[in-house]
């Protein structure tokens, strides 16, 4: 089986990394940002309260449906979820609701991201449609203005915030002792966001593990991912699908890849 260090955002990196060491996967849960929700902000406050006005919410990562969860646990029927990935739907289906949403609404096929979801938005939901965003307080805004172009009337509140976190000193001295191993325990990176390779960057050179690291698979949910990590010099990029799933098939590929 394969070694894994995980750069997804805590808390939730910490149930996948267990998920993945249940399957026989020596794991490390580098989170380099922890989630923080801002439910009791007044403006998302508002719009939840404004909840059933709208026609479509848009949860554009597994944050948002968990925080959507604890926000409306009792769904309304009239309103329908569209969700950027296979990660977000399961997430979804995993949120903990009382009254799950009816309508779920994704991109049928990767690229997984906000261009395809506002692309199929478009095919699906009435021009002058009522949609809120839950998203991260930064985010990319080109897919919102696409939604706004084609006449949709879009609210956007920031449910969560991400906050870096330095990863701790026997996290980095396990990921020292995986990279001096040698090729036989070389760990592969899981890497979801673009804006994580800097941060993995910064940490990785901090601890003078950087030129190591870089030679040692990653993997990349999203073509910018994988163009990022190339750009900070990775050699071997391998891009995935998102989703726990593929992750399973990619890590297997790469254990087998490894040990030839």
């Amino acid at each position: 089986m394969a070694r894994v260090v995980l750069t997804q955002p805590l808390p939730r990196v910490e149930a996948l990394a267990e998920r993945l060491r249940a399957r026989g996967h020596e794991t490390l849960a580098l989170g380099l940002t922890r989630i923080v929700e801002r439910l009791d902000d007044a403006q998302l406050r508002d719009a939840i309260a404004r909840l059933s006005g709208f026609d479509w919410v848009v949860l554009v990562s597994p944050a948002a449906a968990l925080a959507a969860a604890r926000l409306a646990p009792e769904w309304p029927a009239n309103v329908g979820v569209a969700v950027v990935g296979p990660g977000s739907r399961a997430a979804l289906a995993d949120a903990g609701f009382r009254r799950a949403p009816v309508r779920v609404l994704a991109p049928d096929a990767p690229p997984y991201d906000g261009d395809a979801l506002a692309a199929r938005l478009a095919n699906e939901v009435p021009p002058a449609a009522r949609v809120l965003v839950l998203r991260g307080e930064t985010g990319s805004e080109a897919w919102i203005r696409t939604l706004r172009e084609g006449g949709a009337q879009v609210q956007v509140c920031a449910a969560y915030r991400h906050e870096p976190v330095e990863p701790r000193p026997d996290a980095l001295a396990r990921l020292r002792s995986w990279l001096e191993s040698g090729d036989a325990g070389a760990p592969c990176f899981v890497v979801t966001q673009a804006s994580s390779v800097g941060r993995l960057e910064r940490v990785l050179r901090g601890a003078g593990l950087h030129e190591r690291a870089k030679r040692a698979p990653a993997l990349a949910i999203h073509p910018r991912i994988a163009d990022a990590l190339r750009d900070a010099g990775w050699s071997d990029v391998r891009q995935v699908d998102p989703g726990e799933a593929a992750l399973m098939l990619a890590l297997e590929s790469a254990s087998h890849s490894s040990s030839r």
